[in-house]
């Protein structure tokens, strides 16, 4: 069995993916294996071309990616500019970025296959946007669950006030449909995967403050001084949006969190617990008139149905700042 985490990433660059794919990256013990740019806070191709520069950046062009399907399997794409900059980075610049891509739309969905055939059991995925291109695999391969050997997702608010709309986070507002039939397709019995659900209730803590901001990224090395551009937009909008000069940077934690459970369950012993989750049952809400895209879980079994998924309960954000700052400098301050 190979030690290192094989790390598939979905995700929609967007500054918190930006941090994501940083940390990926550095970290020694992680592969990525593949990445799948989803269309979510902006367009499919700008998305792409954003993962695109920050492959290179990160020293690790030789990814293989593929760019995600143009929209959303039930509704028109619509984008947060507002949250991440017109380009998706802030005020970031990244290496190719007003190059197009000139790749095919919609290949993401077969690469999630080919993925998991090369590496059955072994894969460890995130989707860090939305669920689009997963939805999609699962009808190239319903066969699909039975292969990976974890699934970690970012999104929904359960307890939690939304952050689109009142009740709805984001990545699952922007397809709803796609988080239904991921759900849906993982209610099948004796799976040994299941995904873990990682919402607004415990991402949100993860705070980016002035201090941590500038802990990470003193220095001159071009990574951390792309970090240190987008986190400056980023904090900007959590002020503007009356949260304080902070940032909630969701999708850094949910992919150290899969990187660290899946070193322990490797057998690996100084790995860190930066999160627990409780098994349940997940649904996500398609036709509320005010409702339309919120998560639902039935922590009381009032369903009565298997569950379906594990969902992230508690969150060590303390650690997790300290790890991600630790493990990103070692890997690129000069």
């Amino acid at each position: 069995m190979n030690r290192n985490v094989q790390l598939f990433i979905d995700c929609d660059p967007g500054i918190d993916d930006l941090m994501a794919l940083v940390y990926a990256a550095a970290h020694p013990r992680v592969d990525i294996v593949g990445a799948v740019a989803s269309g979510g806070n902006v367009s499919t191709e700008t998305v792409a071309r954003n993962l695109r520069g920050v492959l290179h950046l990160a020293g690790v062009p030789e990814v293989p990616w593929a760019l995600g399907a143009k929209d959303p399997l039930g509704q028109r794409l619509t984008t947060t500019e507002e949250t991440h900059g017109l380009f998706g980075t802030g005020y970031a610049q990244l290496p190719l970025q007003a190059e197009p891509t000139n790749r095919g739309m919609g290949e993401g969905a077969q690469l999630w296959v080919d993925m998991a055939n090369t590496y059955p059991g072994e894969l460890d995925a995130v989707v860090l946007g939305p669920c689009t291109n997963l939805a999609l695999a699962l009808d190239l391969d319903p066969e699909l669950p039975s292969k990976l050997r974890s699934l970690y997702i970012m999104g929904g608010a359960l307890n939690h006030t939304g952050n689109t709309m009142p009740t709805t986070e984001w990545n699952i507002h922007t397809d709803p449909e796609a988080a239904y039939k991921v759900f849906e397709t993982f209610s099948q019995p004796g799976l040994k995967c299941y995904p873990v659900l990682c919402p607004l209730d415990q991402t949100e803590k993860n705070e980016m403050t002035p201090e941590l901001r500038a802990r990470l990224c003193a220095g001159e090395a071009p990574v951390l001084k792309a970090l240190d551009n987008a986190l400056q937009f980023y904090m900007e909008f959590h002020e503007s949006d009356g949260l304080g000069f902070i940032a909630h940077v969701h999708d850094p934690f949910v992919t150290a969190l899969a990187v660290n459970d899946s070193l322990r369950t490797k057998g690996e012993s100084e790995v860190l617990m930066l999160g627990e989750s409780t098994a349940t049952t997940i649904d996500v809400e398609l036709d509320g008139r005010l409702t339309r895209g919120q998560t639902v879980a039935d922590w009381r079994r009032r369903w009565n149905r298997e569950h379906n998924a594990r969902v992230l309960t508690s969150a060590d954000t303390e650690e997790f700042f300290q790890h991600y700052i630790d493990t990103v400098r070692k890997a690129f301050a000069l």
